[in-house]
């Protein structure tokens, strides 16, 4: 395998272990490897792709050295290098942007220069033409299927060294080139402006092509997909659980190693439960043939938590670490036992709200900020289901089976809560438009039985689901029992009580407990 160091593997998502855990496999079957070029318009796209993709291609981006403007013209002479000496089964390609930037003419170093400086565009469309027609002939030397993504829009931008649509005219030209070599194209331009204001400035000292932090993967994805015939067709509808709560519900479960358990682990962290001879039975369906954390694809999961990650069912979708596991883990595990169709879970992070204010439903007489936020981040991933799992289609649709609370550790008075909850789950269910959606309400669990933190919130809790008008559509999950022993507290890394001391033992339970009163639930329903 190619080492050349300024091959960057957007599957920095993956991480460095991962890549060594990949290649010491051996006996595995080798994923297809595809190679990302474009300018640095292309890096964060890059890792997104290779975070959706993991476990199904290898995703590949040269880096960029600083200062370098990658135009079509640098790509002729960085080729061969990136190229390497590796197979690629398919290279999506891109170059345009460092074409059309205007730069101090005759000097042999590049250097950026506004229009109105005298900065003349990088590579003028006669030479553009050629640049890429070469492009093309030695890209499709290497054997790799092609895919030609078009040149994303340019807005306004105080610096004037980029003018306001040429990126058509040079569309147009690749567009031409493209259709005559037989290169499928990715419409890259045609996403960015369904997904932007053209007419509306970019953020100030911000560069004219930035797209409003909004993610610009999926066509990449789906391209690459295509291009292998890869995309797996999916049962539908897509059942969709709902999770919102506060530190409990994001979880802290320690996971030790993020490709597979470490033997010597904190006892209480996933890694231990897994190598345990006395618990390892039970956690065995986590690895997969090879002692590696495995992921489930026929269950789904998002997790709004410092910016959406989604991906098929594993362990880093808890806490603020990239491996850490809640409830989710096993939740999603017994879901997808009981469904025959795909499973899709969109696990929401709202803060540390209470009922009382943050959440405080509509029904009350005022919203609480974190209500209009759970409502938006459950309508916004909804409504873009194929951008974050690429084989779900409109054809095979979705719908929203339930909904997991797991709310109270805010909340210090008991009464109120009891009043707002039940008016929380109406609310819930008029806004979503699902009439009598199925409703876990978690146990505020802190302390366990011995010293149980917010007796009076279980008390609400418990209340509420026996509301007859909530018969056979609400359910109470008891988690007191959960609460990990002294001994198995992880308070050297993170010693905090409310995120259960990193016990991923607990999460563990926690979710299977909420699988098996989801399950009745659905099945009292039918």
């Amino acid at each position: 395998m190619n080492t050349n160091g300024h091959i960057w593997r957007a599957a920095v998502a993956i991480g460095l272990a991962g890549l060594i855990a990949m290649a010491s496999a051996g006996v595995a079957e080798p994923l297809p490897r595809i190679l990302i070029l474009g300018d640095s318009n292309y890096q964060q796209p890059a890792v997104g792709a290779a975070n959706i993709l993991k476990g199904r291609v290898e995703v590949v981006f040269p880096a960029i050295p600083p200062g370098e403007v990658r135009s079509s013209g640098v790509a002729l002479e960085h080729l061969d290098e990136w190229l390497g000496e590796d197979k690629w089964d398919v290279v999506h390609f891109n170059f345009g942007l460092g074409d059309l930037v205007h730069r101090a003419p005759g000097m042999k170093a590049f250097r950026v220069l506004p229009i109105e400086a005298g900065g003349v565009r990088a590579t003028d469309p006669e030479q553009y033409e050629k640049n890429l027609r070469q492009l093309v002939m030695r890209l499709k030397a290497t054997g790799a299927k092609l895919i030609w993504a078009s040149t994303t829009p340019i807005r306004h931008s105080s610096t004037n060294v980029f003018e306001m649509g040429s990126e058509v005219e040079y569309n147009a030209i690749a567009a031409k080139v493209m259709a005559e070599e037989s290169v499928p194209i990715n419409d890259m331009y045609g996403y960015v402006t369904s997904l932007i204001d053209m007419k509306k400035p970019a953020s100030h000292g911000v560069d004219p092509f930035f797209f409003d932090r909004k993610p610009v993967y999926p066509p990449i994805v789906r391209s690459i997909l295509q291009e292998l015939n890869l995309m797996r067709p999916v049962k539908g509808p897509v059942k969709v659980i709902l999770m919102a709560g506060g530190w409990s519900h994001v979880g802290g479960g320690m996971v030790v190693d993020p490709i597979s358990p470490r033997l010597g682990s904190p006892k209480g962290s996933l890694d231990e439960l897994v190598l345990n001879e006395k618990t390892a039975a039970a956690y065995r369906h986590l690895l997969d043939k090879d002692g590696r954390w495995d992921t489930r694809p026929d269950v789904w999961i998002q997790f709004d938590r410092r910016g959406p990650k989604s991906g098929t069912l594993g362990i880093g979708y808890g806490g603020d670490r990239k491996r850490a596991i809640g409830s989710e883990l096993a939740l999603g595990h017994a879901l997808g036992d009981h469904f025959q169709e795909q499973v899709c879970i969109l696990k929401t992070a709202l803060g540390t709200p209470s009922l009382a204010k943050e959440l405080r439903p509509p029904g009350t007489g005022q919203t609480g900020a974190s209500y209009t936020l759970l409502l938006k981040q459950i309508r916004d991933s909804l409504a873009t289901l194929q951008d974050k799992f690429p084989d779900y289609t409109e054809g095979a649709g979705y719908e929203i089976v339930g909904l997991v609370l797991n709310l109270g550790e805010q909340d210090a008075d008991a009464a109120i809560y009891a009043d707002y909850l039940p008016v929380l789950i109406t609310d819930l269910r008029k806004d979503l438009e699902v009439e009598s959606l199925p409703v876990i309400i978690v146990g505020t669990g802190k302390g366990g039985r011995a010293e149980s933190v917010h007796p009076e919130i279980i008390k609400a809790q418990q209340e509420v689901a026996g509301h007859s008008r909530f018969k056979d559509t609400v359910r109470y999950v008891e988690t007191r029992d959960f609460w990990p022993p002294a001994d198995a507290r992880n308070t050297s890394r993170y010693p905090s009580y409310d995120r259960w001391y990193d016990n991923a033992g607990s999460y563990m339970l926690m979710g299977e407990a909420l699988g098996r009163r989801m399950i009745e639930l659905l099945e009292s329903k039918n």
